[in-house]
């Protein structure tokens, strides 16, 4: 079974000369908005929030919409 982990803590498996490299160009990657950064961070649906929320709060960083409400704690 294989660990799930961050891209981040991928890259630092890395071999030396080859991890400072990956992680230095991945600090680097351009993100031009932050609609862009939300929906290229993470998967949506399997979040507790759910693909809806994201959703709603993407539209609302391209401008659209009203921000959605905070989901209670635990739920």
């Amino acid at each position: 079974m294989t660990k799930e982990k961050t891209i981040r803590e991928w890259l630092e498996t890395l071999p030396d000369g080859y991890r400072e490299r990956a992680i230095k160009n991945y600090d680097r990657f351009p993100i031009n908005s932050l609609s862009r950064a939300i929906s290229e961070t993470f998967l949506w649906r399997p979040t507790p929030e759910g693909y809806e929320f994201w959703d709603a709060v993407d539209s609302w960083a391209q401008g659209f919409g009203e921000l959605p409400p905070l989901p209670e704690e635990g739920k």
